[in-house]
């Protein structure tokens, strides 16, 4: 398939009024939740001083997406996915104003936040599947590559300007304003989802699909497994998951604990992996279209893999920071490239549940895995740590390398059930 290369890519996909609406409300909303992110993660920290009770929470944050994730991606492939989001995104909402009201009156305690994290986690993870799945119904095939690239510039520009701004907010007024502005956002992107014409069509659903949510999600996950390249990219992405995608929570054990740098390292740390998969996302909107993704897929697991090492041999902040750099561009790399790969070549029927179970990979996996690492952190140091998950993400590239043909010749070639549903 051809396709146009530089930033008229992206100047066509925002040529659509649906899509950019729905870039735009979400552009918001996230800035504002990585403001909520690094208030929370600072709250935690000073409570607890314990690595073990970030990993806790990291884990809180996206456990329940193990569980809720694949029943919501068989819901986005039943019904419409924009009144779907309208519905989660209302529910975001109403936890946002009532979790600032608890902050206002200035009763937030540990327990409070547990039970605010594993809300906002379930519904987040209700929430996911459509998401993503919504997409393919807002831009041409053509345009899918460009479309992911730019949510994950969008996601990472938010990435670095909220936690830079966090850390401003923090040090001079503390973390009330931060928590409260999750309640903007959340409004913001929920009038920009009512705001948007419902008058793009669906993909028609088979007639024979399952009266019953189980036996669609059994078809999913038989789908899924027997594919040739969703398959072992999914294998690939698992293995990740458990180690490189752990790091997000352990920040601010790695600023204060490691480097000695206060809320001021956390937002520098935040941003700067929030900077490395910006300039990620810009690559993917330049460069346009699928072929290649899987190999760029494999040098970014490489890259990931080297800058652990680096990190855990680094004495310096501004070392750690570079690594951090890298470890941002690569690990959004890999899942940036995978999920559009991924939504290029599923059945149009398949959309909503693939969705869900990359979700819960990159969720629930990071999620259960946090609290093991932080765990390991606090018992052997982070430096350690964070040299085994090197090793081990080598080993991943390893495989991955081995397997590249195959992938590829089963993700980069556009199946016949996508050329016979129209836009």
């Amino acid at each position: 398939m051809a396709s146009n290369h530089g930033w008229g890519n992206a100047a066509q996909a925002f040529g659509n009024r649906n899509y950019r609406t729905y870039q735009l409300g979400r552009f918001v909303s996230q800035i504002m939740v990585w403001q909520y992110r690094v208030a929370i993660g600072w709250l935690v920290w000073e409570l607890t001083h314990s690595a073990t009770w970030l990993g806790i929470f990291g884990f809180l944050d996206q456990s329940l997406a193990l569980f809720i994730m694949p029943i919501a991606g068989a819901l986005a492939d039943r019904t419409d996915s924009l009144k779907y989001l309208r519905v989660t995104q209302a529910l975001l909402l109403i936890q946002a104003v009532v979790l600032s009201l608890l902050d206002a009156f200035d009763v937030l305690n540990l327990w409070i936040l547990v039970a605010f994290t594993l809300s906002n986690g379930a519904i987040n993870s209700a929430q996911q599947p459509a998401s993503q799945a919504i997409l393919p119904n807002l831009l041409r095939k053509e345009e899918l590559a460009t479309g992911y690239g730019l949510n994950s510039m969008t996601f990472n520009v938010s990435r670095f300007i909220g936690p830079m701004i966090a850390g401003i907010v923090i040090v001079n007024w503390g973390t009330a304003p931060a928590i409260f502005c999750n309640a903007i956002g959340a409004a913001t992107f929920s009038f920009c989802l009512f705001s948007m014409r419902n008058n793009f069509t669906f993909p028609a659903r088979p007639r024979n699909r399952s009266a019953h949510m189980a036996g669609d999600l059994r078809g999913g996950l038989k789908y899924a497994v027997r594919h040739k390249g969703i398959g072992p990219t999914m294998a690939i992405l698992s293995a990740l998951a458990i180690m490189p995608f752990t790091i997000d929570p352990l920040l601010p054990s790695l600023a204060d604990g490691v480097f000695h740098a206060g809320a001021t390292g956390l937002s520098w740390m935040t941003s700067t992996m929030g900077v490395g998969a910006l300039v990620q996302g810009s690559l993917i909107v330049r460069r346009g279209g699928i072929a290649g993704l899987s190999a760029y897929v494999n040098r970014a697991i490489l890259c990931l893999g080297i800058a652990f090492l680096v990190l855990s041999l680094s004495g310096y902040l501004w070392l750690a920071l570079v690594c951090i750099f890298v470890i941002g561009f690569s690990s959004s790399a890999t899942r940036v490239a995978s999920m559009t790969l991924l939504q290029f070549s599923v059945d149009v029927d398949m959309r909503g549940r693939v969705a869900s179970f990359y979700g819960v990979i990159n969720q629930a996996g990071p999620a259960l895995a946090s609290l093991a690492v932080g765990a390991l952190c606090d018992r052997f140091g982070i430096p350690l740590i964070m040299g085994i998950v090197g090793a081990c993400t080598l080993g991943v590239w390893s495989w991955a390398v081995a397997r590249h043909r195959a992938i590829a010749t089963a993700l980069e070639v556009e199946p016949l059930a996508h050329r016979s549903v129209e836009k």
